[in-house]
């Protein structure tokens, strides 16, 4: 008891965070353990039975291993550290350190049961709240479909924040299909029926002008020029209808983009002027493109004359082109009273207008000619006032110059 005295107090100081580790000192001249820790066990102070330890303060090394039904743990297996204390020469006794197995097996198996139960209860968890994301998904999904069935997609507002910029995309491509069919349907019309409604037209118009221009009818040639007149619109409509048609053969070339607004400019100045408009370019070096230079003038004279047609008191009219590799963008930009925008998603549809004299094929062939060219058009309003209409092309994108008959 007098070592237990002087030893034991030093064992107690020794801060071990955890109840499954014992360690001590072991006398061989008592042949007992004389002080344990870390906190001091009297019922295994008082064993003299050395036998009772079986072979773990006997090696004259270190040794560290196994020991099954210790006594150090009342019965428990135990994984041990013995280590012998030297004095003169002479082994005096021992330190000891020991894990009690059991206990670290049944701390494992709890927090593998409570690891277990958390994951089980996290699926669950994960499981009900992937179900309620899941059924309002659904249900959001279901509203974007009746949307864009009633045409409404681009109105479309989701409660799903996030799935917004995804479902805006969706209406997008789905407008742009649409408007797409629409206009392959029309054109496969055009190809069908032009031809043959513009031929007798001809003959008529012929006949009309040779009847016309005898001396029997000229107190009629003002209704037989009347007649002619409406022949030559009608024929302007079919000219259109025709141009809709895919099997019309185009002439693509590398050409520069600012060229082609350059030599139609004289003809836009011309139209500004007679309706008291300005017209501003800034062409910007862009790269060449694969152009068939005949149709894209039809475009920008298109576009420049409803611009102008949108504003009855005059106004600017600006044309730029930049390009942001591998895009290159025309845009043309007025000052007028902007798109209404119960329309703005209708634009480019064969036979709709808004004009009282208009026939509907204008923006339609344009939309027709950027399909061909593989580039796109937006329209869309500008704050403050006015439209704006934005071709973008591809430097990537090959023309579509196949022949459909």
């Amino acid at each position: 008891m007098l070592l237990n005295e002087q030893l034991q107090p030093v064992l107690n100081n020794i801060f071990i965070p955890t109840y499954v580790v014992k360690f001590g000192i072991y006398s061989t001249k008592l042949q007992r353990i004389v002080a344990i820790g870390p906190e001091m066990d009297k019922s295994l102070l008082a064993l003299d039975d050395p036998g009772l330890f079986g072979n773990l303060f006997q090696a004259d090394t270190v040794t560290v291993g196994r020991q099954e039904h210790s006594v150090l743990w009342y019965g428990a297996q135990i994984l041990y550290f013995v280590r012998p204390i030297r004095c003169e020469g002479e082994i005096v006794g021992y330190i000891f350190a020991c894990d009690n197995l059991d206990k670290v097996k049944a701390d494992i198996l709890r927090t593998y049961e409570k690891t277990m139960l958390g994951s089980v209860i996290a699926l669950i968890i994960a499981i009900i709240l992937f179900q309620e994301i899941f059924i309002r998904f659904k249900r959001e999904l279901s509203l974007f479909a009746d949307a864009i069935v009633d045409g409404h997609g681009k109105k479309f507002h989701s409660k799903i924040t996030e799935l917004n910029p995804i479902l805006q995309y969706i209406s997008e491509q789905t407008e742009r299909m649409a408007r797409l069919d629409r206009l392959n349907i029309i054109g496969e019309m055009a190809a069908s029926i032009g031809h043959e409604v513009r031929n007798p037209l001809t003959t008529v118009r012929g006949f009309l002008q040779y009847i016309g221009n005898k001396q029997a009818f000229e107190t009629y040639k003002s209704h037989f020029l009347l007649m002619i007149d409406e022949l030559d619109r009608a024929n302007g409509i079919i000219t259109d209808f025709l141009s809709l048609a895919k099997n019309k053969v185009m002439d693509f070339k590398e050409s520069d983009l600012n060229t082609v607004i350059r030599e139609v400019a004289p003809l836009l100045e011309a139209d500004v002027l007679r309706y008291n408009c300005q017209l501003e370019l800034d062409l910007k070096d862009v790269p060449a493109l694969m152009l068939d230079v005949g149709s894209l003038r039809q475009v920008i004279l298109n576009i420049v004359r409803n611009g102008i047609e949108a504003m009855p008191q005059g106004g600017m009219i600006k044309i730029c082109t930049y390009s942001d590799a591998p895009r290159v963008f025309l845009t043309f930009t007025d000052e007028g009273t902007g798109i209404p925008s119960e329309i703005i998603d209708k634009l480019g549809t064969p036979f709709f207008t808004t004009k009282e004299t208009g026939t509907g094929l204008g923006l339609a062939v344009c939309y027709r000619i950027i399909q061909r060219h593989n580039a796109r058009m937006v329209a869309e309003n500008v704050p403050g006032g006015g439209a704006r209409f934005t071709i973008t092309f591809s430097q990537a994108a090959q023309p579509d110059n196949e022949v459909r008959k």
